[in-house]
């Protein structure tokens, strides 16, 4: 199923901010032209759809008054606002590092087709960014933010402060109302691909905040965040309904559906709609969990299959091999 892409709803409450802070509009009445639930700016991870971030980003700019706007929206920003990728940010060991993760956890911000690639050029760093989608395009004025958003987190973790060397942006030349040259302290040039490129030398020097192993363990949720959100609403809900319930072993589609609020012909509709079904769903959440389970040591094969809902280790073995072609223990050595 094709899904609407969505953004991260920390954006929506930035734009916000800068409306009230910088401008002195008050901006509740622009999220309810765009239907902008703000309850969510309270919850971490919370998405808004992208549909309705290019309305909201068109109305601000236009309040404001301000072909700017987006670049203070963007000076806004801190680590948090970047969900579990910006703690992975702050961890990471250089800032190569944190742009590996920025190019691998992209879709964090947004699931709109943007594609990050590093290359090393003689003594710079280039980061070259191209959307996928061209038919689904942000608003200038996010994408400026997100310009902006780049350097501050870049601030957040070098001291000094560094500055690119250089900046290639993807529009005309005589289109350019925003002094970038200046906002970016650097060379601005003009063309139909995004490049920033920085030092070798900054960008590999060791960061003084660094903690590879908060690092790690961060990159897990961000995995863990970013598979839920390839999957559609239903099955992400059911997913995590099963997560909770498989260790009592009262997870079967009557319970599952019960407890969301729904009829089990209603939920086989939905999951039908979304391209699967609930022995699908379960099939692999069991198989994904034993494997997080078995490479964690943590745990014997009978906790192992009680936690997963398996009435005896005997039958989660042969489900195990089923699924991956080996037994428990031959994978949990192997890992």
């Amino acid at each position: 199923m094709l899904n609407e892409p969505t953004t991260i709803s920390s954006a929506a409450r930035l734009i916000g901010e800068t409306l009230q802070q910088d401008f002195g509009i008050d901006p509740e009445p622009v999220y309810r032209q765009c239907r902008i639930d703000t309850s969510k700016f309270h919850k971490p991870g919370s998405r808004i759809l992208f549909s309705k971030m290019n309305k909201l980003w068109k109305l601000a700019v236009e309040a404001s008054g301000d072909p700017g706007f987006g670049l203070k929206v963007g000076a806004r920003v801190v680590p948090g606002d970047f969900y579990v990728l910006g703690h992975a940010w702050l961890a990471s060991e250089t800032l190569l590092g944190a742009f590996r993760r920025l190019a691998r956890f992209i879709r964090i911000l947004s699931t709109v087709g943007s594609k990050i690639e590093i290359r090393r050029q003689g003594d710079k760093y280039a980061l070259i960014e191209n959307f996928a989608n061209r038919i689904v395009q942000p608003q200038q004025a996010a994408l400026d933010a997100g310009y902006m958003a780049l350097l501050q987190m870049c601030n957040f973790v070098s001291v000094p402060p560094i500055r690119p060397c250089r900046v290639v942006l993807p529009r005309p030349a005589d289109e350019n109302p925003v002094d970038y040259a200046a906002a970016f302290g650097c060379p601005v040039e003009f063309d139909d691909i995004e490049i920033w490129e920085f030092s070798a030398a900054d960008v590999e020097a060791q960061l003084t905040g660094s903690i590879p192993d908060v690092a790690d363990a961060v990159e897990s949720i961000a995995e863990d965040y970013m598979s839920s959100l390839e999957e559609g609403a239903v099955v992400h809900e059911v997913r995590q309904m099963l997560i909770q319930l498989l260790p009592s072993g009262r997870s079967d589609q009557e319970t599952i559906a019960r407890r969301l609020y729904r009829s089990r012909s209603t939920l086989q509709r939905q999951l039908g709609s979304e391209g699967t079904s609930y022995r699908q769903i379960l099939e692999s959440t069991r198989q994904s969990l034993a494997k997080k389970y078995l490479q964690s040591h943590d745990y014997s094969q009978a906790e192992i299959a009680f936690m997963l809902g398996f009435t005896d280790q005997s039958n989660f073995a042969r489900a195990f091999k089923r699924w991956t072609g080996v037994s428990p223990g031959e994978f949990q050595k192997a890992a």
